[in-house]
C-alpha cells in the first residue's frame, strides 16, 4: 500500500519536510520513493505542493499519514476534519535509564497513620507502658553505681 507522509531533510535544528509517496513497508529513509509531491519549511511556514499528483496518488488509493493528512487539509487540497495525531514514546531500557525509573520509586511515600485514625483507648495505654520502661531505666541507673 502507497503512503503519503513526510520525509525529513536538512540540517540539525534546520529542517525542511518533503512529502512523498512512499510503500508503507519500506523506511521512510531509505531513499526508496516513488516520487517526490512537494516539501514544507515549518520555521518559515511556507511549503509547495504539486496538487494534482497528490489528488492522483489518491484517486489509486494511496493513504496519508495523520500529520500528512491534517497538512493537506490545512493547504485546502483536502476537504474534511484533522485527524488526532497518535504519538507513541520510545520504550526505555531498564539497564539505560536507573535515574528515571528510580524518580517514581521516590515520589511514593509510605502513608502514615495519623493520631486521629488510633483509637482513643491505645493512647493512655502507650503512655502508661512508656512510663514502665522509664522506671525500669531509672532503676537500673541506681542499681549500677550501689554495686560499684
Amino acid at each position: 500500500m502507497l503512503t503519503l507522509r513526510f520525509q525529513r531533510q536538512g540540517k540539525k535544528k534546520d529542517f525542511v519536510f518533503r512529502i512523498v509517496a512512499v510503500d508503507s513497508k519500506t523506511a521512510i529513509n531509505s531513499g526508496k520513493t516513488k516520487e517526490i509531491l512537494g516539501w514544507l519549511h515549518p520555521k518559515t511556514e511556507k511549503f509547495e505542493l504539486e496538487k494534482d499528483r497528490i489528488l492522483y496518488w489518491i484517486n489509486q488509493g494511496a493513504q496519508a499519514s495523520d500529520s500528512c493528512y491534517n497538512f493537506l487539509v490545512k493547504a485546502k487540497i483536502i476537504e474534511g476534519k484533522k485527524r488526532p495525531i497518535k504519538i507513541t514514546k520510545k520504550k526505555v531500557k531498564k539497564g539505560q535509564a536507573e535515574g528515571s525509573e528510580q524518580s517514581p520509586q521516590a515520589e511514593e511515600k509510605p502513608v502514615e497513620q495519623k493520631p486521629e485514625d488510633k483509637p482513643a483507648e491505645d493512647k493512655p495505654e502507650e503512655q502508661v507502658e512508656e512510663k514502665a520502661v522509664e522506671e525500669k531505666k531509672e532503676e537500673k541507673k541506681e542499681k549500677a553505681p550501689e554495686e560499684k
